[in-house]
């Protein structure tokens, strides 16, 4: 083995480049072991610790609660000699008044309805009446105003026509939905009898009696019926 390192020391004394191609070798095995080691300190923590220390900022977004305080509200008291409204159905209800003539059929009100608008071949038919000259209206007078009547609570007191009153609920629907159609405004109120319970139909309401007249005077016409004028109370 002393032979072998003499020998080599004796050629390096005698070829000083292969000395040369020595010493560049085992520079090159130094760098390549440096490069390694700082692999291994780069990569090797992360190998280890797959999931590794994130920093999470738990600062919270939400601003803070108000300071609210609580409102104490008295409970509400009725008022002393008020009457609560009346349920819906009962309301615009006048006292039962039995109508002497029997109640008129809803189809009446479409064939009066059709009676009353001739049709186009009808009234291409009649012939035209001769033009007469103009002649200026006389004025028209204008009747005072009825004053509306004031209950003892000073609750205002109308008037409401009645149609009829009907054993099935579908006819006097049928009837209030006809005169609906014909421009009149109904609605209908079930009521407890002698003989019964019945739906009455009514027109209304108005707050003058002359309003009320006029629309009966129009429904006796269009029914061909004997209507009634009733007071009720709000």
């Amino acid at each position: 083995m002393a032979s072998r390192d003499s020998d080599t020391d004796a050629y390096a004394s005698k070829n000083p480049r292969a000395s040369r191609r020595l010493n560049d070798g085992v520079k090159q095995r130094i760098v390549g072991a440096l490069v390694l080691a700082a692999l291994a300190v780069i990569f090797l923590p992360s190998l280890f610790d797959r999931e590794g220390a994130r920093y999470i900022d738990v600062t919270s977004q939400i601003p803070q609660a108000p300071d609210i305080k609580p409102i104490a509200i008295a409970e509400p008291s009725p008022v002393e000699d008020i009457e609560p409204a009346p349920p819906v159905d009962e309301v615009f209800q006048p006292e039962f008044v039995e109508q002497t003539a029997p109640a008129p059929v809803p189809e009446t009100v479409a064939s009066a309805a059709d009676q009353a608008t001739p049709s186009p071949s009808v009234a291409a038919a009649k012939p035209q009446p001769k033009a007469e000259p103009a002649v200026e209206p006389a004025p028209s007078v204008q009747l005072p105003a009825e004053e509306t009547q004031l209950d003892d609570k000073g609750l205002p007191e109308g008037w409401v026509i009645q149609v009829g009153a009907y054993r099935e609920p579908a006819s006097a629907e049928r009837m209030r939905a006809r005169l609906m159609d014909a421009g009149f405004r109904a609605y209908t109120r079930a009521v407890d009898t002698p003989k019964g319970r019945l739906v009455r139909v009514f027109v209304g309401p108005k707050l003058s009696r002359v309003d009320a007249q006029s629309d009966k005077q129009k429904l006796d016409k269009l029914l061909k019926a004997e209507t009634l004028i009733l007071r009720y109370r709000a």
